[in-house]
């Protein structure tokens, strides 16, 4: 049996520190655990982290020395892709997102061996360049030497000698100094540039001379030696596809000739005696 407690030994036990204060109903180890709501996520802090890091990217293509992609050349003869590169200024390894396309064809415009040239991007990550080349058409006399030109008059190459080159030769003047690059306007040479334009590629290799010292009477000569009159050098294209085909003619003939007279009015052959 309990020993007996009076109610004022009750409340001063109850006082006591460390006193039990549960309640019967209400055991220690059933004290319910505190449940704390989860942390949201800061999309806004994931969002300026992913942008930060797309920007870093960003700077390191188009900024570092990285190699992405690749130049290519079509069209090109003699010129190649390290003259493309140096033209344009770039250094490898190559970044194509580093190219102005703009600014290269703009240098490249600047070669005297570039006639055309146009310059694009490609999938996934390429500059295609595209040109035509400046061909020489006809080899003139300077003072230092020879210069040749392309049809249009543009002197693509200077030397000292001619030999082992298989051009038609422009005779009757000589130029002054002529510098690469250059572009000769007289108008006698304009012309025999027209003469020889107005050849197919098979008629070009007929003709080796064409004289321009009287421009009343500009003359052409075939490889075989038949001269060829021109007259005042009027309407040369249409008079060098019917030169050409005179000189056709004479030679499945086997004819013997003085000379041709390619004139649109009146053409004859006249005939050695």
């Amino acid at each position: 049996m309990a020993e007996f407690q009076s109610f004022g030994e009750f409340q001063k036990e109850l006082h006591e520190p460390g006193a039990a204060r549960h309640s019967s109903e209400t055991p220690p180890d059933s004290v319910p655990p505190i449940h704390r709501p989860p942390r949201k996520r800061s999309w806004r802090k994931l969002f300026l982290r992913g942008a930060g890091g797309l920007a870093a990217l960003a700077c390191a293509v188009l900024f570092l020395p990285l190699p992405v992609g690749d130049v290519r050349l079509h069209g090109g003869e003699t010129l190649t892709r390290e003259d493309v590169l140096f033209d344009g200024g770039i250094t490898e390894p190559v970044n194509v997102f580093q190219i102005s396309t703009s600014e290269l064809e703009d240098r490249l415009r600047q070669d005297v061996r570039v006639a055309y040239v146009e310059v694009s991007r490609s999938f996934p990550a390429y500059i295609d360049v595209t040109v035509t080349e400046r061909k020489p058409a006809a080899v003139i006399q300077d003072a230092m030497g020879y210069a040749f030109l392309d049809k249009d008059g543009v002197v693509t190459l200077t030397s000292r000698s001619i030999r082992g080159l298989d051009l038609p030769m422009i005779t009757g003047i000589k130029l002054e100094h002529a510098l690469l690059g250059d572009t000769v306007r007289q108008a006698a040479v304009q012309t025999a540039l027209q003469f020889l334009g107005g050849l197919s590629p098979r008629g070009a290799q007929i003709f080796s001379e064409i004289n321009i010292g009287n421009p009343d009477n500009i003359m052409a000569y075939t490889r075989d030696g038949i001269a060829v009159r021109l007259g005042d050098g009027s309407s040369m294209t249409a008079r060098a596809e019917l030169a050409e085909n005179m000189v056709g003619d004479v030679k499945v003939r086997g004819l013997a000739v003085e000379y041709i007279d390619a004139s649109l009015t009146s053409p004859y052959i006249k005939l050695k005696q």
